[in-house]
């Protein structure tokens, strides 16, 4: 994942902004000090961005170095936010989706470019299910306001965004000049965006000599090392219980470079005459995903983990395997709406049921 400069700290932007969403981490912070490194203590940072919370713990032997890398990922999120939000008049995002409508190019970083590029290759993979081109989409459904209350949008509304299409391939580049061949094309990168500011997360930690970490953005989260310093133990995590979001229905054991990453209808949402309407959006209906409750996966980098949670939940139990193989991904715990849980053999050696 490339370094992003001032366009890079992250976008967790409202089509997945929830603190319900909140994976609980059950890992007992305490103790944790190799022999070759006790003087290694446990440093905690907790702060709000993207209508989330952050949570950041770190084992090292310099409190100083650990504040001063903690204070640059915080930084560099509330850059990103800045600039990444899909409605911030100013950001990127915005800037992107202005030309577009108005059929104009626009010049962006080379970070922008790639981050798109991969989020292109990845709605490849996940054949069209995950696409953060919907973004007008989204805003149909009114989950780009912060309220969420419908009515949802007429048949007729969905049919007219349907016959346009619109999708994140729509979208070349001539160099570093970005143009769409699509007006109705708007960038929304809810569905990935926050696994790109995790991993930014771990790459500046690394790069003040952190070696052993766990963040945590609205309850995705990636690991760098170990829990355990002197026993070398994974760092031990919960899957919410979608009927009951304050309890765990099971825990995972997660290992240093891994991601995990969940995706919920039941985190985001609003309901209208008796029916419960999502945030996650299934670009071939226009409608809500409605199979799974839940998808957890784990996979090693969080921006790939990220979308592959979305495409999959919008797979539900029919299509979810066929697209877990085509991004790659062999580590899936999923919940349909009726409790029942589906995962891979891979994901059921790190699950424990609860």
């Amino acid at each position: 994942m490339p370094t992003l400069t001032a366009h890079s700290a992250y976008l967790f932007m409202s089509t997945r902004l929830t603190a319900l969403k909140k994976l609980l981490v059950l890992s007992l912070f305490a103790l944790l000090l190799s022999a070759c490194d006790k003087a290694a203590v446990p440093i905690k940072a907790q702060f709000l961005v993207f209508g989330t919370q952050v949570d950041i713990t770190i084992y090292h032997s310099d409190k100083q170095t650990a504040n001063q890398a903690i204070h640059q990922v915080e930084q560099r999120f509330q850059q990103f936010h800045k600039a990444w939000h899909a409605w911030e008049k100013g950001g990127i995002v915005s800037k992107i989706n202005q030309a577009i409508q108005q059929r104009q190019s626009i010049v962006v970083d080379n970070s922008v470019k790639q981050f798109i590029i991969k989020s292109q290759q990845l709605c490849q993979q996940s054949q069209g299910l995950f696409d953060p081109g919907i973004g007008s989409l989204i805003a149909l459904w009114g989950f780009h306001s912060d309220k969420w209350q419908g009515p949802p949008p007429a048949k007729q509304q969905i049919n007219n965004w349907l016959a346009q299409s619109p999708s994140i391939l729509d979208i070349h580049f001539n160099g570093q000049r970005l143009v769409s061949d699509n007006p109705y094309v708007s960038l929304d990168f809810g569905g990935n965006a926050k696994g790109l500011a995790i991993d930014i997360a771990l790459e500046t930690l690394q790069n003040h000599g952190i070696e052993h970490a766990l963040v945590s953005i609205g309850g995705d989260m990636k690991a760098l090392g170990e829990k355990d310093l002197e026993h070398k133990q994974p760092w031990q995590i919960a899957i919410q219980d979608p009927k009951n979001p304050s309890r765990a229905i099971a825990s995972l054991s997660l290992q240093g470079g891994e991601s995990v990453v969940t995706s919920g209808t039941y985190q985001r949402y609003f309901d209208w005459q008796d029916q419960r309407y999502s945030h996650i959006l299934n670009p071939k209906t226009g409608y809500p995903a409605q199979s799974f409750a839940s998808v957890t996966v784990i996979f090693s980098d969080a921006t790939s983990a990220d979308s592959a949670a979305t495409a999959l939940l919008v797979a539900g139990p029919e299509h979810w395997q066929e697209i877990a193989q085509s991004m790659a991904i062999t580590k899936v715990f999923a919940i349909t709406q009726e409790g029942k849980i589906i995962q891979t053999k891979a994901m059921a050696q790190r699950v424990k049921l609860l």
